[in-house]
């Protein structure tokens, strides 16, 4: 069972195999054609300490990153060289940076009122580190928090799941499309092969990955 304590045993362990050490090309690629207000809010559920945070922020956007891991949020602020200021509401201990806050806690905690000014979602790890029977609640969790007006980006994983147990898990296409085509206006941007450039999913047994691309708008 893939539970909050995986993920902070995986970061205190350092399996951290999701981690990505270079800004995501997909969100360079794409990040030009959401057109956002320079001083824009966006959100990235699951942050970790990708570069995604501070490749955003040095662009003069209001990162708001939600993270379990204690551990996963300091070492960011450490690796990018950051001071920061923590301090500790109800639901979240609160670190910021600059025009970074991010939120070490549950994801499941947040409220709208935590997201009320964001205009963009960036989900690279956050839905494909949920198990399929986990998803619904995600979803559904996602679309409480995320206002009218903003818009996501959106990466996912496919494989067949009997081959490999996961995370990250499998999320079919057309899941996300039964999931938020009735709060979202979907555009599939690319949908691509990778097993070949990465050979360590086929070591663990797998006989195709694909890697899907997505603008949603609300």
């Amino acid at each position: 069972m893939v539970d909050n304590q995986h993920w902070l045993d995986r970061w205190k362990e350092n399996r951290i195999g999701f981690h990505e050490t270079t800004v995501n090309q997909y969100l360079i690629n794409y990040l030009p054609q959401f057109a956002l207000p320079d001083d824009a809010a966006v959100f990235l559920p699951l942050c970790g300490k990708a570069q995604d945070i501070s490749w955003l922020a040095q662009r003069g956007y209001q990162v708001i990153g939600i993270e379990l891991s204690q551990l996963a949020v300091e070492a960011f602020f450490a690796e990018n060289s950051l001071d920061y200021e923590r301090s500790d509401s109800e639901r979240f201990g609160v670190y910021r940076s600059g025009n970074i806050c991010l939120l070490q806690g549950d994801f499941f905690d947040l409220n709208a009122a935590d997201l009320s000014g964001c205009r963009f979602v960036y989900d690279r790890a956050a839905l494909i580190a949920m198990e399929s029977p986990d998803r619904p609640r995600y979803y559904e969790h996602m679309l409480s928090i995320v206002p009218a007006g903003s818009s996501m980006l959106l990466i996912t994983l496919e494989y067949d799941q009997a081959e490999m147990l996961g995370p990250p898990f499998s999320v079919p296409t057309e899941e996300v499309y039964q999931q938020y085509a009735d709060s979202f206006t979907i555009n599939l941007f690319e949908s691509n092969s990778i097993i070949d450039e990465r050979p360590r999913w086929r070591k663990v047994g797998l006989s195709a990955l694909t890697e899907s691309v997505f603008r949603l708008d609300r």
